[in-house]
């Protein structure tokens, strides 16, 4: 536990010495954009315009549907060990089995919790309703921010200088990079990348919800109360009321259930796919533009598993921030039909880049 608390320590103070040090060898200024729109034909310029169009109604509706996925998968998972284990099965078997079926819903659920966290990262920049700010950010807090412990204001606090100042010491994702050493780490194979998420697993969590203000203490009452209400309450009501457990056990239960299949793929597994998808947006050396150094994640492990909600469509983003990322996909086909050097964009179909 202590080499753990020593390796964030490092990590954290890395973070702070990288901000100074690399100063030198990163540029004051933001790199230019690098892209415009001006040799687009008309209906195609007009389309990407309609595309920025807010439908928050749309976005309540997914977001909804995403956080009630997690629950979902928990139940189907204590379902399916529960068959494993009545099973004629060798109690061997019924063991390895049921750590796999719980393995594979930490994944998912992790993967659920990854998408909840691109929907804030998209409502911080107005796309839920782009007219009234604070209706956009108090919806998207309700609905995707205080899930997972974020909060659009905080969460634009920091992004913001991410796109207002890209590339430029200032930018934070490029500070994380550099105290990451993503430019020095040997990531040729998936062992190495395997080898390489470990160690930097820690510190880099412990830095991302810094950035994002998630150690505020509203911002954790907002999240333990978000969860007595909208999950730990009427799982234990079901308990109690609709299966007959003792109002004791029932909230036990719930707890605990809540703790498995929430909290601990939350704290393990989601920071494994996060950690890898944010490698994987930029790389500041290919080039000397915004358009340049931004990637296109389109491969199935990437769509699947690293890159959900149209995140895999990065360079959308960074080109027209005003759209939001439920119509990245489509906008991605339209350039990909219409504008060459679009198609040239820095594109990767497996993961890293690995063979």
């Amino acid at each position: 536990m202590n080499d753990l608390n020593n390796e964030r320590a490092a990590f954290i103070s890395m973070q702070d010495a990288t901000s100074i040090e690399t100063q030198s060898h990163q540029p004051k200024r933001r790199y230019k954009r690098g892209y415009d729109t001006r040799h687009l034909p008309a209906e195609v310029r007009a389309t990407l315009k309609e595309a920025e169009a807010c439908r928050p109604f749309q976005r309540m509706r997914e977001a909804a549907l995403t956080v009630a996925s997690i629950p979902a998968i928990g139940a189907l998972t204590v379902a399916a060990i529960l068959s494993v284990q009545s099973s004629a099965l060798p109690a061997f078997a019924q063991t390895v089995l049921s750590v796999l079926l719980y393995l594979m819903a930490c994944i998912a659920i992790a993967r659920q919790l990854r998408g909840i966290e691109i929907m804030v990262h998209d409502a911080s920049h107005l796309t839920w309703v782009r007219s009234r700010p604070r209706l956009n950010n108090f919806l998207a807090d309700i609905f995707v921010g205080a899930p997972v412990l974020s909060s659009v204001t905080s969460y634009w606090r920091s992004h913001r200088v991410h796109h207002g100042h890209y590339g430029s010491h200032s930018d934070p994702c490029r500070q994380r990079f550099a105290a990451m050493g993503i430019s020095d780490i040997d990531l040729s194979t998936h062992w190495k990348i395997t080898r390489a998420v470990i160690r930097w697993l820690p510190g880099y969590n412990a830095a991302y919800y810094k950035e994002i203000g998630s150690q505020s203490i509203i911002q954790w009452a907002i999240f333990i109360s978000w969860h007595s209400l909208v999950l730990v309450t009427p799982l234990s009501c079901l308990l109690v009321l609709g299966m007959g457990f003792t109002l004791k056990t029932g909230m036990a239960l719930a707890v605990f259930g809540w703790v498995l299949f929430w909290v601990l793929p939350a704290m393990v597994f989601l920071p494994v796919i996060r950690s890898i998808a944010e490698s994987e947006e930029h790389d500041y050396e290919a080039g000397g533009t915004e358009f340049e150094t931004t990637y296109t994640n389109d491969g199935w492990l990437h769509r699947l598993l690293i890159h959900p909600k149209n995140d895999a469509y990065h360079v959308i983003h960074h080109l027209f921030p005003n759209i939001p990322e439920a119509e990245h996909k489509w906008v991605h086909d339209l350039l990909m039909r219409h504008d060459e050097k679009y198609r040239n964009a820095l594109r990767r179909e497996k993961l890293l880049n690995v063979a």
